[in-house]
């Protein structure tokens, strides 16, 4: 299945990759706004939920599931009052990192209601301008509605059946393993790119795809330049750390039922890839660029299925 316009929309998108999340280094590090009625996403087109943390909000989390640790800002640790934890390692894309912990009493979001929940420590800048994020270690078993355009808020909430049409509508759907919450089961869906199988992780915490250069090798991809682009793009993590990349193009990119011609990606050696054994194996983490596309996704990590809303 191909979605009438998909091509022109990802495209334009991940062509800003001066604007990027786990992502690409941003200037602006003021803290977003507070939460309007209409508000989905942040300014980089992450999905975002209201958080409360120890009754305290709402607060603004971007949805990662990518993420093997969920964070707070570090301006937000006095604030609201909580307890230091000691450190933890936080495998990001650029690699491993030892950072400071916190320990709230309390974390409420939709169905999410968890306590005693350790919180790795980033800072604003690195989790562009958002108070934090929710990684697979609160996420796990739950079912994300993410809004990308439209009416009503993104949300978290419990898995349960979806039907096969939606108003008369069959959407697309694409299945993968469940993640079973260990420290480094991502969500994996099998893809192609030019017909050669590809590992694709769901990463909806970066605003654009990236690719390992195994992936690029045997893509024919090919670098493109832009006149947005102050530089060469970058990659960081929530802390701000932060490295190089390679924007190219592929062509003829497939998920299941999605076809995509052409997508603009960012390509690196980077730490993920090693971490999941894919340095060597052609892979990529799957961004908000495609699944942005789409009005509203739902991903249902209980029963191991992405549902896609035109």
């Amino acid at each position: 299945m191909t979605v009438e316009g998909l091509n022109r929309r990802l495209l334009g998108g991940a062509m800003l990759v001066g604007l990027a999340a786990p992502g690409l280094v941003r200037a602006q590090e003021a803290p977003d706004s507070d939460f309007l009625a209409d508000q989905t996403t942040d300014r980089v087109r992450r999905s975002t939920v209201p958080v409360y943390i120890n009754g305290q909000g709402p607060l603004r989390f971007a949805v990662d599931t990518a993420a093997s640790a969920s964070v707070v800002a570090s301006d937000l640790v006095e604030r609201l009052a909580i307890a230091p934890a000691g450190e933890v390692d936080m495998h990001t894309v650029i690699g491993l990192e030892r950072v400071p912990a916190v320990r709230a009493e309390t974390l409420a979001s939709g169905a999410l209601q968890v306590g005693g929940v350790r919180l790795a420590v980033g800072s604003r800048a690195g989790l562009i301008g958002l108070d934090g994020l929710l990684g697979l270690d609160l996420l796990a078993d739950q079912r994300l509605i993410m809004r990308f355009r439209g009416s009503g808020r993104s949300s978290i909430n419990r898995s349960r059946p979806d039907p096969d049409k939606f108003l008369g509508v069959v959407r697309p759907r694409v299945r993968f393993q469940p993640p079973q919450g260990g420290n480094t089961e991502l969500m994996v869906v099998d893809a192609t790119v030019r017909g050669h199988h590809v590992q694709a992780i769901v990463d909806t915490g970066a605003q654009v795809t990236l690719i390992n250069p195994a992936l690029a090798a045997i893509a024919g991809a090919r670098p493109f330049q832009s006149r947005t682009i102050g530089g060469d793009p970058v990659v960081q993590s929530p802390t701000g750390r932060a490295a190089l990349a390679e924007a190219i193009i592929l062509s003829s990119v497939r998920f299941d039922d999605l076809a995509i011609d052409r997508l603009a990606v960012l390509m690196g050696d980077f730490h993920i890839f090693r971490l999941l054994g894919l340095q060597d194996t052609p892979a990529m983490l799957m961004g908000v660029d495609v699944l942005g596309v789409f009005n509203r996704v739902v991903i249902d990590l209980k029963r191991g299925e992405i549902i896609m809303d035109v």
